[in-house]
């Protein structure tokens, strides 16, 4: 009886340790899956696992949504650093989709929103060989929304807090110094000038079209003459070119000392100084010139009508009998 009562409690206890051995593996396997879940895992499907090894994540995160094309196909499920200097980070991405993914296909790390969310872009590559689960793929990094907002954090403080100092004046002027009445006798002015601009540009329209056909007319006149008018530019070019390589000055100077020479010269032959001037002044020496000129072209006749008269030829040593 003792035996069989020992034995009794032998089995209840063999009982719970058995019962507390299943609770602890259940517990353990609930927790397995739940984290799985938790990050995204279908533990009961077939998964494809990359990877890639980024300089700087960005803040990637475990946990984080790979999308292609806006599609949800997977998530992150760990992020670690296997280097420290240089420092590498790995992550590691589980696919629920099979996708055939070109072997230059890449993961970008970006931001989904304005509240910085992180996700994973998979960018499908050209190559024609495939990439396969367990391979490193390259990744990028691309700038969040919000990374220049801290930056220009200070003028954006600035600028808002302007704003409501302007905002607080206003709505004092508007409230305390009968601003509202001045303010809608301003939009009263404002409708009115507006309406009299109006009527005059009615009034005016025929002469408006007027203005506007005779510029356009004179747009086209420019348009005709301008190879006229780049050619007489180009000629005014090259004459003050040329005007410009001219010694002006020396040009200048030896024309007045010209002058001065034909001055002197004329008030000499006015003064009667130089044969020149008693030749043009004097009579008496001009008729004697004439006369003597006259003379002497008599002589050259005479001698060219009787060259024997003034010639002696002699021949063999002989003279001739006049």
């Amino acid at each position: 009886m003792e035996e069989k009562n020992k034995y009794s409690k032998h089995s209840e206890r063999d009982a719970k340790s058995i019962k507390v051995a299943v609770f602890c593996i259940s517990a353990l396997l609930i927790l397995f899956l739940g984290s799985n879940f938790l990050k995204g895992i279908d533990s009961f499907s077939k998964k494809e696992l990359y990877y890639s090894i980024y300089d700087n994540s960005g803040g990637l995160y475990s946990g984080a949504i790979v999308y292609l094309q806006g599609y949800p196909i997977g998530k992150v499920a760990r992020v670690k650093i296997i280097n420290h200097n240089p420092v590498k980070i790995l992550a590691e991405y589980v696919l629920n989709e099979r996708i055939k993914m070109p072997k230059d296909s890449r993961f970008d790390v970006t931001s989904r929103d304005m509240l910085g969310g992180i996700i994973v872009r998979l960018e499908l590559g050209s190559d024609t060989l495939f990439a396969k689960s367990g391979d490193t793929l390259v990744c990028g990094l691309i700038p969040q929304l919000t990374d220049g907002i801290e930056a220009m954090k200070d003028q954006i403080i600035n600028i808002l807090t302007s704003i409501d100092t302007i905002a607080v004046s206003l709505k004092d002027v508007l409230a305390n110094q009968n601003g509202s009445e001045k303010l809608a006798q301003t939009l009263s002015n404002i409708e009115s000038i507006t309406a009299s601009l109006d009527q005059i540009v009615t009034d005016n329209k025929v002469n408006f079209g007027s203005i506007v056909a005779e510029i356009n007319s004179f747009s086209k006149t420019l348009t005709e003459i301008s190879p006229k008018l780049r050619s007489i530019v180009s000629n005014f070019d090259q004459i003050t070119d040329s005007i410009s390589k001219t010694n002006v000055a020396e040009v200048i100077v030896n024309t007045n000392n010209t002058i001065i020479h034909i001055n002197e010269l004329v008030r000499k032959i006015y003064t009667g100084e130089g044969n020149i001037a008693k030749l043009l002044n004097d009579n008496e020496l001009y008729l004697k010139i004439d006369g003597t000129l006259k003379s002497l072209d008599t002589l050259i006749i005479d001698i060219k009508n009787n060259p024997k008269k003034y010639i002696n030829v002699t021949v063999f040593g002989k003279k001739e009998k006049k």
